[in-house]
């Protein structure tokens, strides 16, 4: 075990054990996963925890790699993140602050697939996983068919430990992206069967549905846990673990319930697990934790959710490099695998201040609207109960043209926007909404903007200021020494 010693701020009254952090991380959510690492009331612009020396000297081999991924992380969406942390804590993002710490190492990274301009998950993923370009859709399968072998494989096969983490489904395309091999994403009964019987250590996020009974019963090493009670109490458990919290995706965080944990909660489980066996066996670790609904919000034009889930994902990556400080054999890398959607606040002056904090307002999700209109048959019913959803869930009362200008599109299905892929009905909620958030978008689609890479740790050095996305591939393979 290569440990460094820990800084005063490591030894102060907030920082609980890592056991009783899973706990209390995941029932208090990400304020507490937060409010648990050093340095969180550091004033703007700070620095962020100190990174001891060993760290940042020039090495060839990290033990440890740590990547972290907001999916479908657009500059817009980082931006509106960070300001929002500034305001609420008077800090900057963990992910800013990142830049700016000893031995960090800061890329632009170019974004495509094989058939594409604009990527999609599985073949930015793939990017990561093989290092090669691959055709949107795919799982690390080449264009003529030839499946390459994913890293987490390889760190298998020289005995490392290996962990999953995301808050979309484990079998979906970023996740999968790392251990899997199929010709289609939408593949992901295959995606489940090769996580379990590629012998992934730790798997946390959403996706129940693909892991029946009689696919469990075949991996009898397996400790399940389906909510924060059941993945406390598998911290004191052997063996691999999966915990399943949603029979799809989890909830976006403005929704998220205390029965469910936390992205940070269930990133500082898998760095609990995977560091404590491979401190054991000298093996080290590979571990990719996913902040999956970012992109989802992005595609639903969902401005609140969007910038609520970047900070949960935010608190995650404090978590990462928290670990990180403590040690000198872990390499972080944090990027997105694109853009999406591209957010921005685009109201001038005072409009522009107050429409940030109606924004920070927000009580619920896009989806959590959707889901008390799924029940209504007659869609003229749903146009009349619009208004009062969106006033609960984002407190900003809907102006009788704003309405006029929904049910347009709700009720008579006309095209209201020349550009088809913003012509969307959530498209249009969020167009109508950005009159008092402040908050427009491009589309609801991808985009392939250049896009953040920083890397922090032994191996970082390598990392060149512009970068294919398949040269991240490169750098984790050299810092592991595969």
């Amino acid at each position: 075990m290569s440990r460094s010693p820990a800084s005063d701020a490591s030894k102060a009254p907030e920082n609980l054990s890592r056991r009783r952090f899973v706990a209390v991380g995941a029932l208090a959510g990400a304020g507490a996963a937060l409010s648990a690492l050093p340095g969180s009331a550091a004033p703007p612009g700070a620095a962020g925890p100190s990174v001891p020396a060993a760290v940042v000297r020039r090495t060839s081999r990290a033990r440890n790699v740590i990547f972290m991924v907001s999916d479908g992380m657009s500059t817009g969406t980082l931006t509106l993140a960070d300001m929002a942390i500034e305001r609420r804590h008077g800090r900057r993002s963990w992910w800013c602050r990142a830049w700016e710490m000893p031995g960090a190492r800061r890329a632009s990274v170019r974004t495509h697939a094989a058939d594409s301009l604009v990527t999609d998950s599985a073949a930015g993923g793939s990017a990561w996983g093989i290092g090669r370009n691959v055709a949107n859709g795919a799982v690390n399968v080449l264009v003529d068919g030839s499946s390459v072998t994913p890293i987490m494989v390889r760190a298998r096969a020289v005995g490392m430990r290996t962990g999953l983490v995301t808050t979309t489904r484990i079998t979906d395309a970023t996740p999968a992206s790392f251990i899997a091999n199929v010709r289609s994403r939408s593949q992901e009964q295959v995606v489940a069967e090769q996580l379990l019987v590629r012998g992934v250590d730790c798997l946390l996020g959403g996706g129940s549905t693909y892991f029946p009974k009689h696919l469990l019963d075949q991996h009898r090493d397996l400790t399940l846990a389906a909510n924060v009670e059941e993945l406390t109490a598998a911290a004191a458990k052997e063996g691999r673990l999966l915990g399943l919290f949603a029979k799809g995706s989890m909830s976006f965080e403005l929704d998220r319930d205390a029965s469910t944990p936390s992205l940070a909660a269930m990133a500082q489980c898998a760095l609990d697990r995977l560091s404590d066996a491979a401190d054991r066996d000298a093996s080290g670790f590979l571990l990719q934790v996913e902040g999956g609904r970012v992109d989802h919000a992005a595609h639903g034009n969902d401005a609140a959710s969007l910038v609520v889930d970047q900070i949960a994902f935010d608190d995650a990556l404090g978590v990462a490099l928290r670990f990180a400080s403590e040690r000198d054999d872990t390499l972080v890398i944090v990027t997105t695998d694109h853009g999406n959607a591209n957010p921005g606040l685009t109201l001038y002056g005072l409009a522009g201040d107050e429409g940030f904090a109606r924004l920070l307002g927000a009580r619920h999700s896009f989806e959590w609207i959707q889901e008390r209109l799924g029940g209504t048959v007659d869609v003229r019913e749903s146009a009349e109960s619009l208004p009062g959803l969106v006033l609960e869930a984002t407190g900003i009362q809907l102006a009788d043209e704003e309405i006029a200008w929904l049910r347009r599109k709700m009720v008579e299905r006309a095209r209201i926007n020349g550009f088809g892929p913003a012509d969307a009905p959530e498209s249009a909620l969020a167009a109508v909404l950005a009159n008092s958030n402040g908050v427009a978008f491009m589309s609801t689609n991808h985009t392939c903007d250049l896009v953040d890479a920083v890397a922090i740790g032994p191996g970082a050095d390598v990392l060149k200021p512009v970068v294919d996305n398949t040269e991240l591939h490169g750098v984790m393979v050299a810092a592991l020494g595969l």
